[in-house]
């Protein structure tokens, strides 16, 4: 049993080390860059110098680095503390302890050197030793996290925590920048979340690692290394993409939604995911030729465009329409069907007070963005009922007169019930034509949008003479009368100001027909 425990132990010892040994392939004596002078638990300061920079191609802004206490050419056991790899990411200059001595050094040499075509660090300007002093510089990084290998089950697999467990203040670490292949491995790495989806294994490519758009691009390429993207990262998890402009956002997204799409061709079934893309400036709907086609054409029985407006090299799109009429409402007496039929009038009515709202310079233009077309509190009250559905009648009669069309099932104004008969009767009191045929509209149960308008037209003038709220003397009569047997008059704040935006013939037509959507 000890002979077992024994080759079971050296056996541990042996795969520790082999996971050991692929940590240290990171790194290598030809990316060393400096060492590590400071780290916390967010940040880190690393002293560089500039052989060593060059040497590796320079420290772009945001590039990648890796400070580790691994020593290179030894035989490092992964389940030990410092068998690990520091991932930091350069964030900025940080100024030396010995900051005052080399900026009065670097002053002294430039003067020396002001009135001669040479550099200040070229032979016999400036003595070695100074200028190796001022060939130093810190480097301030950002802490992304750690790499190390883990034992899972009965083997070692590489694991990258965003953070870092532990630091000694103690210690010092070489810093290196990778390249080639370990870079690939990092900006390629994924964190499974979970079990492994049943669609991963087909990685995608989106582009190549660009740390600075004034890149040196030489023959070697060590960091000009491909960028993969997982599809399956993708689903059912929240992610997000910056980028500077014209720095290829678009065509990623492009590339992303299309390697989604692609599942199916390996999974027919599982590998049908939906993709809703809301394509405001319609880069991904439209044919461009840039791109020598679009999203929309990578499958015409699976993609589907919506728009407000139709196109001319895509037949098939569907329309959508914010409908300012809202729905037909064959109860009035049920408010909450009432309220959620209204939804659609009351988000437009919204969009034309917004619209509106640099215009009110004029009278009926506030008096119009002031009408409340809310459901009153009271809806208990079959009066109430009547005179809300009055007004909203009214409302819709002016959305038609500013050119808006309205839905098929409102091709048409159901008016039964809105104007009693005692109010038809004192319109045509009056012996005038226009408020008799007015009266003959109001009679009918079903009209024509445009008859409808030209008779409210009439009865504006007739509830509100001009623009005062005296009203005809036929209809102060008829108020009377109403207001002794209601408590209140026939015509409310509602319907006055609709009636307002009624008396301006050219509101209709030149401002709120702004909004008007084919």
């Amino acid at each position: 049993m000890d002979i077992l425990n024994q080759q079971a132990i050296e056996l541990k010892q042996e795969k520790a080390e082999e996971a050991g040994n692929k940590l240290l392939s990171y790194i290598n004596d030809k990316t060393q860059v400096g060492d590590l002078l400071s780290l916390n638990y967010s940040e880190a300061i690393i002293l560089v110098h500039d052989a060593l920079r060059q040497e590796v191609g320079g420290l772009p802004m945001g590039c990648f680095l890796l400070a580790t206490r691994i020593a290179l050419n030894t035989k490092p056991k992964a389940d030990k503390e410092d068998t690990a790899l520091i991932l930091l990411r350069v964030v900025g200059h940080a100024p030396l302890p010995n900051r005052m001595d080399t900026e009065t050094w670097r002053f002294d040499a430039a003067q020396r050197s002001i009135d001669s075509p040479d550099q200040w660090d070229a032979d016999k300007k400036t003595d070695q030793f100074t200028l190796n002093q001022l060939r130093h510089a810190g480097v301030r990084c950002s802490l992304l996290g750690t790499f190390r290998y883990v034992m899972q089950g009965d083997q070692w697999l590489l694991s990258f925590g965003a953070d870092i467990s532990n630091f000694y203040s103690g210690q010092g670490m070489k810093v290196y920048k990778p390249m080639g292949k370990a870079l690939s491995e990092i900006v390629n790495l994924t964190k499974p979340m979970g079990n492994l989806h049943p669609l991963a294994g087909s990685p995608v490519p989106i582009g190549r690692v660009r740390y600075s758009s004034s890149e040196i691009v030489t023959d070697e390429g060590r960091e000009n290394v491909p960028v993969h993207i997982e599809p399956t990262d993708m689903l059912a998890r929240r992610t997000a993409l910056f980028g500077m402009s014209r720095s290829g956002k678009s065509n990623t997204i492009k590339t992303v939604a299309s390697a989604i799409f692609d599942l199916r061709k390996r999974y027919p079934c599982k590998g049908r995911v939906g993709q809703l893309i809301f394509d405001v400036n319609g880069e991904y709907a439209n044919d461009n030729p840039q791109d020598e086609g679009c999203l929309r054409n990578i499958g015409y029985d699976d993609v589907v465009t919506y728009g407000l407006f139709i196109h001319p090299n895509d037949k098939g799109r569907r329309l959508i329409k914010l409908n300012f009429f809202g729905e037909d409402i064959q109860d009035w007496s049920n408010e909450k069907n009432v309220s959620s039929s209204l939804n659609m009038l009351f988000a437009g009515k919204e969009i034309i007070n917004e619209h509106l709202q640099g215009r009110t310079e004029a009278q009926y233009v506030r008096n119009f963005i002031n009408t409340n077309i809310e459901l009153p509190s009271d809806w208990s009250d079959r009066g109430t009922q009547i005179r809300y559905r009055r007004s909203i009648t009214v409302y819709r009669a002016i959305l038609f007169a500013a050119n808006f069309r309205p839905p098929l099932n409102l091709e048409k104004a159901y008016i039964k019930g809105l104007f009693g008969s005692d109010f038809r009767c004192a319109l045509k009191s009056t012996e005038e034509p226009k408020y008799k045929s007015a009266a003959d509209t109001l009679e009918k149960e079903v009209v024509p949008w445009s008859e409808l308008y030209q008779a409210l037209m009439a009865l504006q003038e007739f509830v509100i003479s001009g623009r005062q709220k005296t009203g005809h003397e036929k209809f102060q009569e008829f108020n009377r009368s109403y207001q002794n047997k209601k408590r209140k008059p026939w015509n409310d704040d509602t319907l006055d100001g609709l009636f307002y935006l009624l008396a301006w013939y050219t509101l209709p037509k030149s401002q709120v027909r702004f909004y008007r959507i084919y």
